[in-house]
């Protein structure tokens, strides 16, 4: 595991002593929750199900329950706390939709925000996001980014590029791909460039980013300092498990029937249409320095990263 460096922030005279937390208990928001903790800061975190986010309340974090679609959860929930970090969002568009998660909720967020006084909304949404129809899940992210804008709540908003955990996120995708057949299919030629960001830095932009007031009204687009192709990222995960099945690159247009039928039939396919048109577009930020640029730390190299950490979690 990669840990964390950071300072404690908290004191009396700092912008954000106190932070509600939305999305703390996944992939993603776990290490960003505790990221929060380690810094100094108390946290608040809004759960629909506080026996997922028991680790958090031993470590004196305070669980309101309620839902981040719901109004009055997030006014109740913003009172009295100085930032509101959001990480809520949804991949796939059942059983939630990206209309009520990841496009109205921001807007009600920022709504409890300005009403409550908060500081600054640290708003977690993907880089790519942006008004083109082809691809559902990307407008969702744009339009969530916008609906918060027009609240005039104050706010940062950091998109990342495929963020890696040593589990969960696109690990999980990669296990499922494995185990379909005697070959794992690379979506698209394989060649399409991603920059992933380690799920640990990722947290620490977030963390930074809460009591940064020169961010306000930034939009920043953040990956990490190496440029991979998605099939040698593929490539160093069956490398660090030993899998040696052959990888055939399928054109997306191919794939799609097969994933709407896996998606009619199944609760976890390894991808939807949405998610397979989104995968073979390009995923890089402006830069390979943006995060020391923007909070003045290295992240970790993936590749790196990949071949030791995956190595250590079995496939299941």
């Amino acid at each position: 595991m990669v840990t964390l460096s950071i300072p404690s922030r908290y004191h009396s005279g700092d912008l954000a002593a106190k932070v509600l937390i939305l999305g703390s208990t996944g992939f993603f928001g776990r290490a960003v929750a505790h990221a929060i903790l380690d810094a100094g800061y108390q946290v608040r975190a809004l759960v629909r199900d506080v026996g997922r986010a028991g680790a958090l309340r031993v470590r004196g974090a305070e669980l309101v329950v309620g839902d981040a679609t719901h109004a009055p959860s997030l006014h109740a929930a913003a009172a009295g706390v100085d930032a509101i970090v959001d990480m809520v969002a949804v991949r796939r568009n059942r059983p939630q939709t990206f209309l009520a998660v990841n496009m109205e909720s921001p807007r009600l967020v920022g709504e409890a925000a300005q009403a409550n006084n908060v500081k600054k909304v640290v708003f977690v949404s993907a880089i790519g996001a942006r008004p083109d129809p082809k691809y559902e899940y990307l407008v969702s992210r744009w339009a969530g980014e916008e609906a918060l804008k027009r609240t005039g709540a104050p706010y940062v908003i950091l998109r990342f590029s495929f963020i890696l955990g040593e589990d969960g996120g696109v690990v999980d995708d990669f296990e499922r791909a494995v185990h379909l057949g005697p070959i794992i299919v690379i979506p698209g030629s394989g060649e399409q460039h991603l920059q992933p960001i380690i799920r640990e830095d990722a947290a620490r932009c977030v963390v930074e980013a809460i009591g940064r007031a020169d961010l306000y009204g930034q939009t920043l687009e953040l990956g990490g300092p190496e440029i991979l192709t998605y099939s040698q990222l593929f490539g160093f995960f069956c490398q660090a498990r030993g899998i040696k099945k052959p990888r055939i690159p399928l054109p997306a247009a191919l794939l799609m029937p097969g994933a709407a039928i896996l998606e009619i039939f199944m609760n976890n396919p390894v991808a939807t249409p949405t998610e397979l048109k989104a995968i073979v577009e390009d995923n890089v930020a402006p830069s390979l320095d943006t995060v020391l640029v923007n909070f003045n730390f290295r992240a970790h190299s993936p590749s790196q990263w990949a071949t030791t950490h995956w190595r250590d979690r079995t496939v299941k």
